[in-house]
């Protein structure tokens, strides 16, 4: 278990959310911790892949190469 500590501005403004959403602060919290821990662990990916020498590919290609483009 892990005790967070959250001013009362932000306290207030997941309590107002979790209301909104009928879940707990807590389930909240924890979808957000999880979401910016996939988003740091892509940036890490990529961040190692051009270190590596990769080369980025501009989106508009990627979603053509997907059949996404439209």
């Amino acid at each position: 278990m892990l005790e967070v500590k959250l001013s009362e501005e932000l306290g207030d403004a997941l309590e107002r959310q979790a209301r909104r959403q009928r879940v707990r602060p807590s389930t909240l919290v924890h979808r957000a911790v999880e979401s910016y821990l996939e988003e740091l662990a892509d940036y890490q990916a990529v961040k190692h892949a051009l270190r590596s020498g990769g080369k980025p590919i501009p989106w508009a290609d990627v979603k053509r190469r997907h059949g996404l483009a439209g």
